[in-house]
């Protein structure tokens, strides 16, 4: 019946996006499936946490909707790591954007076991109220644990690139039940991305809460993604690193040893140089269907042409360039992606194929472009520079030395100003939209996705991953884009889907890295024979299949490091607790458990909580330093694993004066006497020369090895750390 539904002829233009909005829990179209022209019966697969709204009230930039995400600032190039605030630009790009709408349609109650062609998109747009901040009611039954599936699931993983985990509805959700929604909701008060298709996975399957890559850069953490083995031993140390050809992946494993159709379609980034790169480049790495793939580059729209697929770098480029019908929802990449995708499902499926498909997206990494209507969706949300940025310029507290700013160009007291004129620029806003807006974009292709594989029959025996190669600070400390050890920038997005073995809404808190994840994957996909193969990782199956709902190990400890050109640091993760090491200064402890934003170092502290993980950690990543070659050890054989006795403060100090110094100001003629007041002799004792002679207590990293001062009396003579953090043993006291 159409009764009731005269008032979606009042704007043809926008009818599809009304259609495809929900009231009362339900899509307008199955109220209104003429006026629709959606003539089948629609049910709704995503989440439970389904927000309501109005028809009247539907708008194709719907007001702050967007999921918890950091702030913004991609790199020019992927090649790139974090970059700060004061390294944007401000110019407004010339070409104007307009708005399209999306599909009006959605799975089918019973999907037909083999569809002869692409399935129709299914999931709606944007609702336009936030969702409620808590995640919806958990299943209280475990999955069965007969035997009913077939023993060579299927398997397909979506990997994005440079995703910040804030901007998934569900981690959100999540963060909400742990810590304040101030210390959530970086960008102001309830701006965050609603994400319902990504969600639908959280809560059908299992979402990691604590997964980390092992490198935040790319090459270096596809590597050990897809290798189970720390970047240094693959080939790929640095970007555009090529995996070492004799290496085995989680691929060629399931080919060879499991009778896998194996495909990859999209970004790879492991072939070297190469850009794009299409094709395998005779470096297949277990993936037999390649056409699809390409080495490199941030393209925004691809197509076929003569049988070749040809790549587009903006909308002018493909419009000028592309000799065809233009439409920008199939050519654009995250949607030309994953619509491969769906055709190889398709025909896995009807040919009864035991299938693994990788698809790697290249959003929402920059360039931050995006496609009608997730280009306008957001323009009329206002993103915040959030406050770790100005806290950390400021000193008040100090970031650690590998998070530093030039006081040049960013002074002490003009922080609050430059943060103020930054927020309000063209640029910052535009970049955090846009990036919200591909976010929106992925996860409607995802619904496409997931709608696919449940139309094609196979839903049941399907293993469904979604991850990303590493995060983006999106202006969290004052930095954008990677590189550094920071939540939002080493940890990453982890959901996985596998109906009847993994329980529904199940929460992984312990945490995992990238290594990990080829020995569980295998595992999962009943792979037994590993002898060709040598993991860094562990299997953490046994976990993933179990029947609790939050699952944690504290005793398990993960690694993640800077793998570039001049690498400076390497983190160690336990109970949500992080030791951080740097290059060339003091550690940084941070207690994620009671300060999320990783704003203090704990390094000092006498709780004892923090000197017994301290110790934990102390020891774990000594060790790998090591065993693992960590990059940072090609530059330095010394290394503080703990605070020396005497080290000068980092943050700044209010002389009495009422001006704010650091303690490398000591020195220069207007401060050449401040030494003299108490409170900057205890604050830069060193510089002040005021340090009692008493050698550091805790150990120190130096030629391989881990020690105390005891232990390191003979290199006081080679090592200028060893002087410092033990000057009594040395005989350096003044």
């Amino acid at each position: 019946s159409n009764e009731n539904c005269s008032w979606l002829e009042e704007d043809e233009y926008r009818r599809e996006e009304w259609c495809n909005t929900m009231s009362n829990g339900q899509f307008v179209r199955n109220a209104c499936k003429k006026t629709c022209k959606v003539c089948k019966d629609y049910v709704y697969v995503t989440p439970s946490i389904s927000p309501t709204a109005s028809p009247s009230s539907a708008s194709a930039s719907p007001s702050l909707s967007p999921s918890f995400s950091p702030s913004l600032s991609p790199s020019a190039s992927p090649s790139s790591k974090s970059s700060s605030l004061s390294s944007i630009p401000s110019g407004k790009p010339s070409s104007a954007a307009t708005s399209s709408h999306e599909p009006s349609s959605s799975p089918t109650a019973k999907p037909s076991p083999s569809p002869s062609k692409r399935p129709t998109p299914s999931p709606s747009n944007e609702p336009t109220k936030s969702p409620t901040p808590n995640p919806s009611t958990r299943p209280t039954e475990p999955p069965s644990d007969s035997p009913t599936l077939s023993d060579k699931p299927n398997l397909v993983i979506v990997m994005t690139d440079e995703h910040n985990l804030r901007t998934i509805s569900a981690y959100r959700n999540y963060l909400l039940t742990k810590h304040d929604k101030e210390q959530v909701d970086v960008w102001g008060n309830d701006v965050y991305l609603y994400t319902p298709w990504l969600n639908s996975l959280a809560e059908q399957g299992a979402m990691y809460t604590n997964f980390y890559t092992v490198a935040p850069l790319c090459t270096p953490s596809r590597a050990s993604f897809m290798t189970g083995m720390y970047p240094q031993f693959t080939g790929s140390v640095l970007n555009h690193g090529p995996l070492n050809p004799n290496l085995q992946t989680f691929a060629d494993l399931l080919r060879d040893e499991r009778g896998y159709h194996t495909g990859y379609m999209g970004k790879f980034h492991l072939d070297g140089e190469a850009k794009p790169g299409w094709g395998d480049n005779g470096r297949s790495f277990g993936f037999d269907f390649n056409t699809y793939r390409y080495n490199r580059g941030h393209w925004k729209y691809f197509a076929e042409v003569d049988g070749a697929v040809k790549q587009y770098k903006d909308e002018p480029d493909f419009y000028d360039k592309f000799d065809g019908p233009y439409n920008q929802k199939e050519h654009y990449a995250t949607d030309f992606m994953v619509d491969r995708g769906m055709d190889f499902i398709a025909s896995a499926a009807q040919q009864n194929k035991p299938f693994a498909l990788m698809i790697s997206i290249a959003d929402p990494h920059s360039p931050n472009l995006n496609r009608p209507p997730y280009r306008t969706r957001y323009e009329s949300t206002y993103f915040k520079v959030p406050r770790t940025a100005a806290a950390n310029m400021k000193a008040d507290p100090a970031s650690p030395a590998w998070n530093s700013f030039n006081r040049d160009e960013i002074p002490l007291d003009g922080v609050d100003q430059y943060v103020k004129d930054y927020e309000s620029r063209y640029f910052w806003q535009n970049q955090l939209q846009q990036y919200f807006g591909m976010v929106a974009n992925l996860d409607f292709n995802m619904g496409k996705l997931l709608y696919s594989i449940r139309n094609a029959g196979i839903e049941d025996n399907t293993i469904i991953v979604f991850t990303s190669d590493h995060g983006d600070l999106l202006g969290e400390h004052g930095r954008n884009n990677k590189g550094q050890p920071y939540e939002t920038s080493a940890g990453i997005p982890f959901l996985i889907k596998y109906p009847d073995k993994i329980q529904p809404g199940k929460i992984v808190e312990t945490p995992y890295s990238s290594v990990d994840f080829a020995p569980t994957l295998l595992s999962l996909m009943n792979v037994k024979d590993y002898s060709r193969v040598s993991f860094h990782g562990v299997d953490g199956s046994d976990e993933l299949l179990d029947s609790s709902q939050v699952s944690k190990r504290k005793d398990k400890i993960i690694f993640s490091m800077d793998t570039g050109n001049s690498p400076a640091w390497a983190a160690a993760v336990k109970d949500g607790y992080k030791l951080v090491v740097a290059l060339r200064l003091e550690p940084f402890l941070f207690d994620l458990n009671v300060d999320p934003e990783e704003m203090i170092n704990y390094i000092d502290s006498d709780l004892p909580n923090h000197v017994a993980v301290k110790a934990d950690l102390q020891a774990a990543l000594g060790e790998a330093l090591s065993k693992y070659e960590i990059p940072m050890t090609n530059i330095v054989s010394d290394i503080f694993l703990d605070m020396p006795f005497c080290f000068d403060s980092r943050d700044a100090l209010r002389l009495t004066t009422g001006q704010k110094i650091l303690c490398s100001d000591i020195g220069q003629d207007i401060f050449s006497n401040d030494c003299g007041d108490f409170n900057v002799g205890n604050h830069c004792p060193r510089t002040c020369g005021t340090c009692k002679c008493e050698d550091s207590i805790g150990p120190i990293f130096v030629k391989g090895e881990v020690g105390t001062c005891g232990d390191v009396a003979d290199e006081c003579s080679s090592s200028g750390k060893v002087q410092i953090f033990c000057p009594k043993t040395c005989a350096r006291c003044n």
